[in-house]
């Protein structure tokens, strides 16, 4: 995909499908481990300190290995070079807001490791949670419930999504993320829901976003051939 050019109907038709990706719970008083995904960006994370800095966090887990987000978070952030999403997050929150308190899960490489990992790890810990927060980047936080539902099925997922990130995201990067999430959320023959990939629990994809997400790839072939990996 070139750099994208919008025009107002792109604009619209985009925020069409963001907003429905963008999965949002009411914060509860509590939840008994949060896990804050390296897909997500700094705003992402000092949200989520807030709610660590309020109490309403038991335990706080950091979530990502290397990942297709990866790149682009090492840029915003600074570090070495070959720093894991996980350590990126954990240097932000300790220098922005002296949290120190926190179990690293580095091994995870997409949405759906990103959570089996995550439960096996706190299993491991003796952690047995019944809420857990979701922090993820918007574009993908449905998807992230979506497998959480799936494979975590003892708990009961919290989603906070961060900040609308399409002013940090580069935009080339941020149109992908948006565009390439419609096909994978859909439960078909191609899609990763249970009649598909089964790599989610099913999603229902309004007539709506299909409609914008049809319209989208008519004016803009080339943007549904450029989908980043599962």
């Amino acid at each position: 995909m070139a750099s994208p050019a919008y025009d107002e109907d792109d604009v619209g038709l985009l925020d069409t499908v963001a907003s429905w990706l963008a999965l949002e719970d009411p914060e509860p008083d509590h939840v008994d481990l949060m896990l804050l995904f390296g897909g997500s960006l700094p705003a992402a994370w000092d949200r989520a300190a807030a709610s660590v800095t309020a109490g309403r966090v038991g335990t706080l887990m950091l979530v990502g290995g290397q990942g297709h987000t990866t790149d682009v978070l090492r840029r915003l952030v600074g570090g070495p070079a070959d720093a894991l999403e996980a350590d990126l997050i954990a240097r932000h929150l300790q220098r922005e807001h002296g949290i120190t308190d926190v179990v690293l899960e580095r091994e995870s490489t997409n949405c759906g490791n990103n959570v089996t990992l995550a439960r096996d790890l706190s299993t491991t810990l003796g952690l047995h949670p019944r809420t857990v927060a979701l922090v993820q980047d918007p574009t993908m936080q449905r998807r992230m419930d979506a497998v959480f539902r799936l494979v975590w099925p003892q708990a009961r997922p919290v989603n906070r999504p961060g900040p609308d990130g399409r002013d940090t995201w580069p935009a080339r990067r941020w149109t992908e993320l948006v565009v390439g999430e419609v096909p994978r959320l859909r439960d078909d023959e191609t899609g990763y829901g249970p009649r598909g990939r089964g790599f989610l629990a099913h999603v229902d994809v309004p007539v709506e976003v299909e409609t914008a997400y049809a319209e989208l790839l008519r004016r803009h072939p080339g943007w549904g051939r450029d989908a980043h990996s599962p």
